[in-house]
């Protein structure tokens, strides 16, 4: 059976949606410049995908051809289930199953074929002391007699035996209902509550909707591990180990009701919590996953519907390490895949049948397959999505200082009428055709720089303007603060900005402006490469410098960063350069005039006020004699007792 995955590039994250077949991969670009939300299979050559800002496009996937795209009218619809007889697409919004809160959560039900809306709402209606309701726009959490109640969904929906949408509402339901499943008719837009346990937890709903697990909130089975005492389970051993059964609950859902309860293992306290259930495709068992990453541990085993018990396996290859694991394939004949991200390892079926409570798998025997990719090649991705690549051109006649200076006249033009316009969703890409050749932007700014082309001018007023019309742009597009450039890390106009650094080392001033455009905590070319070339190149030559060089720190502590070798003032050699250059007096003076000033800057969104920056600083002090006078400096300045400025 095809499978679909979603991919993307460094910049352009979950734009692709790649579905597999037979080994083959055929990647979509369904949104022009936008990101997936989540994508599904509808039968064997269609794909539906959502996008981030509330499209819906269903597409013929082996055809290349694109059926029916909508808008679905709200941008907080982010998951899509698509029953197993493809009739219909439902999107949805839910919230965690131990997250006791209520949320409005959106639902729509569209018809599989043509994407026509079946039924919507974020609401139910409910009859006065009935179970029944119908779906129902502009629900309430706090509705007024004969007002919708807000739809608040639990997990995942499935559909039950009997064909309609199913799913586990919270506070949805009538008056005095908390949790219940909730059976929803599409076609005619009813719904019917039906109680269940009071509280939060997760449901695991099998393939065909017959049957839920759900942790057991029961007593515990419980074993002193004294010799002699009744043994209730085979795992409560007589070592004097206190032992605490782990139970879950095998409902069925046509009629609803519990089944019965089983007692999966007993286990020292605290035990590792259940955290997912995979069933196999038979329905006649279940593989639960217990131990979350930080735990450690991960642990698996096969529960039967009649009560039988799979040795608890681990895998001998992890012992003690964090993993990434899911059960990735419970319908294999022979074994089960275990995904430890990005690695995989495999149970034997043969193994289940051992009445032993506990297995070590070995690395011998485990299969281990190392980087077992779950998507086509990162270089495939990056083939085809620049195929929608769409770099602004600029055209320079050749490479003479008049020409050069022409083309950067052109680009600023272009950027400060219209730069929301020219991006590529976050992206600026620029590319040069220079006497009719084709340059990339790293390439063109390099060799301004190298050939050491008189245009200084015109790359202050590109970079300016660009810092000027910065937030409208971001703005525009919706973005987080940063613009990106083409390679990875880099911002826009990056390579320009270099280039202005190496051809005039007192562009500073400009780079200050760069700085703080920023998104700091993802952004780190800048800072990490750009600057120490200009430091290697530049020195640390006048107190001009000095001062920028304390912005630079300021910086750094706005970005959120820690640096763990003492502080951000010595990262370029700052403080070397400083004691040969300046008295304590004269460089307290310089920290305190920069921090005053950062604190000013309009827009600078630090989170740090005044003081915990002047503690940062501070702090970054050596502890050696210059030091030692600068520390004593900044208190005769301000005071051994810090104070909001």
């Amino acid at each position: 059976m095809p499978r679909v995955t979603l991919s993307g590039t460094h910049h352009r994250y979950n734009a692709v949606a790649a579905v597999e077949d037979g080994g083959t991969w055929r990647m979509v670009l369904p949104f022009a410049d936008g990101s997936i939300r989540d994508a599904a299979l509808v039968g064997p050559d269609r794909l539906v995908c959502l996008s981030d800002d509330g499209e819906i496009c269903l597409i013929d996937w082996r055809l290349d051809r694109e059926i029916a795209r909508q808008a679905t009218g709200t941008d907080r619809l982010r998951r899509i289930f698509v029953p197993a007889d493809c009739g219909w697409i439902v999107l949805y919004n839910n919230k965690q199953p131990l997250d006791d809160q209520r949320y409005l959560h959106p639902l729509q039900v569209r018809r599989a074929t043509d994407l026509a809306i079946i039924a919507e709402g974020d609401g139910l209606e409910w009859t006065v002391g009935q179970d029944g309701g119908r779906l129902a726009g502009g629900g309430e959490f706090c509705p007024q007699p004969g007002e919708p109640t807000a739809l608040t969904i639990q997990g995942d929906p499935f559909r039950d035996p009997s064909g309609l949408l199913a799913f586990v509402g919270f506070e949805s339901g009538p008056p005095g209902s908390r949790y219940g499943l909730y059976r929803l008719d599409p076609s005619e837009g009813t719904v019917r509550c039906e109680p269940i346990p009071d509280e939060a937890k997760p449901w695991w709903f099998s393939p065909s909707g017959r049957y839920a697990v759900t942790p057991s909130s029961s007593e515990p089975m419980v074993h002193d591990g004294s010799v002699g005492a009744h043994s209730p389970h085979r795992d409560a051993v007589a070592d004097g180990r206190r032992r605490v059964g782990q139970a879950l609950e095998l409902w069925r859902t046509t009629p609803l009701g519990l089944a019965r309860t089983i007692v999966a293992r007993m286990t020292p306290e605290p035990p590792l919590v259940m955290r997912t259930v995979v069933w196999e495709p038979s329905e006649t068992a279940f593989w639960v996953q217990y131990g979350h990453f930080w735990d450690k541990r991960a642990e698996f085993q096969r529960i039967g519907l009649d009560g039988s018990l799979s040795p608890v396996f681990d895998f001998q290859r992890f012992h003690g390490t964090k993993i990434l694991a899911d059960i990735a394939d419970a319908a294999h004949a022979e074994h089960v895949e275990i995904q430890a991200f990005p690695d995989a390892v495999r149970i034997q079926r043969d193994w289940c049948a051992s009445d032993v409570p506990v297995r070590s798998i070995s690395q011998d025997e485990d299969g281990f397959r190392a980087s077992v990719w779950s998507g086509p090649k990162e270089a495939a991705v990056r083939r085809f999505m620049a195929r929608w690549n769409r770099p602004h051109v600029v055209v320079v006649e050749a490479f003479s200082q008049a020409a050069v200076a022409e083309g950067l006249r052109r680009l600023t033009h272009d950027i400060r009428e219209r730069l929301a316009d020219l991006l590529q969703t976050d992206v600026l890409e620029l590319s040069f055709v220079v006497g009719g050749r084709a340059m990339t932007e790293t390439a063109f700014f390099a060799r301004v720089s190298r050939d050491r082309i008189a245009v200084v001018p015109m790359l202050r007023e590109l970079l300016t303007t660009y810092l000027d019309v910065h937030p409208r742009a971001v703005e525009a597009r919706g973005l987080y603060r940063q613009i990106w450039g083409p390679k990875e890390s880099h911002g826009a106009l990056a390579a320009a900005m270099l280039a202005l650094l190496r051809l005039d080392p007192d562009a500073h001033d400009v780079f200050r402006g760069y700085l703080a455009r920023r998104d700091g905590e993802h952004e780190t070319y800048t800072t990490n490469v750009m600057m120490k070339t200009y430091i290697a190149e530049t020195g640390w030559r006048d107190r001009a410098m000095i001062d920028f060089g304390v912005y630079f720190a300021l910086i750094r502590h706005r970005d959120g960063l820690i640096n763990l070798n003492g502080g951000f003032l010595e990262e370029y050699g700052l403080l070397d350069a400083v004691e040969s250059m300046m008295s304590a007096d004269d460089f307290a003076e310089a920290m305190l005039g920069e921090l005053d000033r950062f604190v000013e800057i309009p827009d600078i969104d630090c989170r740090f006020g005044w003081n915990e920056l002047y503690l940062g600083l501070r702090a970054g002090l050596p502890d050696t004699a210059f030091g030692r006078r600068v520390v004593a400096a900044l208190a005769g300045r301000r005071g051994d007792v810090i104070v909001a400025v």
